[in-house]
């Protein structure tokens, strides 16, 4: 070890073990005056810093998880789901276990109960355990699972936590744009791989190697991540390593939990503070709700019966509208930005295209689909998620960004638990002018007719946008720029 590291000094020599102060409220015993590396463990040996493992896990997760989720329809009928109704209400089941399992975990980790690593572990543990009831199979298991899943299933939330506490302010969002990137690159390939073990091996290996991707993960942390007392040793070590506020849990203490809960409210109030930000943020919303309660990917045989394509090939479809949705994200948005005029326009483009895209696969093949349609959707969804999301970051004001974005993460949870029975309202009404005999789950609309139902929504979401957004356009582009 070379020679002037810690304080040691020059007499670190002369001694085998000197006494160093690595920081005012600590003391430590350094050989020969040197400081352990940071992210070792207490033997000295080198750890994968978690600048490297935490996006190693968010995409072993995510990969997991793509496995299986273009194949949930399948699943739903293997388990006796036999109707449009039953399925709409398990996913009503899961969005609101995701809102109690974030809102628990979340009050236990601010209130210091329960340290971000160990909410990892009960992630995976829970994740692998709910997939394993796929496995076998059967209603009241598939019901457990997904309210099991829903619960626990906090990867990216925790993740994005705990890579912010190992990063300063200059360089996390380059850490951030790698986990993203990791969650990305799982979509793109595991559709894929899903579909190829589904039909070449067997309908379960999907659900199978999804479960031993949540072991392996939950191996993986406890190798490299390191645990909590190591994290307070090495913030301590480094006067908090620098960190910003935003890299700090919120709660500090036990009683963030109470504080927490105690704050929505606030944070809610901070949504609709100004009708221009309210604007912003009930588009956001809209957006969100629209895009969930349009969607045609958990429908039973929507996808056979337009294009004749074999159940497991959805995987093979999915991968390809990631990585369109990659490429678009990666390479077109600022100059699509620019060309629109500004987030707004864009934003509002973005719904009337999708509005055609949904009008011209009324009349569709499947080349027409995946080499048209498909291309002008990734378009429409990046212009629009990605100019209202800008949008929020631009009208809030810097001080209650995070009070704004915390409470926004709620009311999107709490929308997805209502698209459900409203996709069953429509089912309903649906089902009293046209049925369809094809359909491999009772109750599912007929596609066409979903499709133009579809349609009407986009046309009017545009409307509502357009007013929205610019329907006092002078106003808000004075608001924009000067915040």
């Amino acid at each position: 070890g070379g020679g002037g590291g810690g304080g040691g000094g020059g007499g670190g020599a002369s001694s085998s073990s000197v006494e160093c102060k690595d920081a005012p409220h600590r003391r430590r015993k350094c050989d020969d005056g040197d400081l352990p590396p940071r992210g070792s463990g207490s033997s000295g040996s080198p750890r994968v810093p978690p600048t490297v493992s935490l996006p190693l896990l968010n995409m072993i997760d995510m990969f997991a998880v793509s496995l299986v989720v273009p194949l949930l329809h399948q699943y739903y009928r293997t388990a006796g789901v036999s109707s449009a109704r039953q399925r709409e209400l398990l996913s009503s089941l899961y969005s609101s276990s995701q809102i109690v399992g974030g809102l628990i975990l979340g009050g236990l980790t601010d209130g210091g109960w329960m340290s971000r690593r160990t909410v990892l572990f009960v992630s995976f543990a829970g994740s692998a355990a709910s997939y394993g009831l796929i496995v076998r199979g059967g209603f009241r298991e598939l019901v457990v699972s997904r309210v099991v899943v829903g619960l626990v299933k906090q990867t990216m939330t925790v993740t994005t936590a705990l890579m912010a506490r190992h990063t300063t302010a200059e360089e996390r969002p380059t850490h951030m744009g790698r986990l993203s990137a990791s969650t990305t690159v799982a979509w793109i390939v595991g559709p894929s791989v899903g579909a190829l073990l589904y039909k070449h091996v067997d309908p379960s290996a999907p659900a199978v190697c999804a479960s031993l991707l949540f072991v392996l993960n939950s191996i993986v942390a406890a190798a490299f991540l390191p645990r909590d007392e190591e994290e307070e040793g090495a913030n301590a070590a480094s006067g908090d390593g620098g960190k910003d506020e935003a890299a700090r849990p919120s709660g500090g203490g036990r009683g963030g939990g109470a504080a927490k809960f105690a704050s929505f409210a606030s944070n809610l109030k901070s949504c609709f503070g100004s009708a221009n930000l309210g604007s912003v943020v009930a588009s956001l919303l809209l957006f969100s709700w629209v895009t969930r309660a349009t969607s045609y990917a958990s429908m039973g045989s929507y996808y056979e019966e337009l294009y004749g394509i074999e159940p497991h090939q959805r995987g093979y479809l999915s991968s390809y509208q990631q990585l369109l949705n990659f490429t678009v994200q990666s390479t077109m948005v600022r100059p699509l930005l620019k060309m629109a005029g500004g987030e707004r326009r864009a934003a509002c483009a973005g719904a009337v295209l999708l509005a055609l895209a949904t009008f011209l696969e009324l009349r569709a093949d499947l080349y027409l689909f995946a080499g048209v349609i498909c291309p002008i959707v990734a378009v429409s969804v990046s212009m629009l998620g990605l100019s209202l999301r800008s949008l929020v970051t631009q009208v809030a004001p810097k001080e209650s960004i995070g009070s704004v974005l915390a409470a926004l993460d709620v009311l999107q949870s709490a929308a997805n638990v209502t698209t459900p029975f409203y996709r069953a309202f429509l089912f309903s009404v649906m089902a009293q002018f046209s049925s369809d005999d094809e359909a491999t789950m009772r109750g599912d609309p007929n596609p066409y007719v979903w499709l133009s139902s579809s349609v009407m929504h986009w046309v009017l979401l545009s409307v509502i946008l357009t007013f929205l957004l610019l329907g006092g356009k002078k106003e808000w582009a004075k608001k924009d720029k000067t915040v």
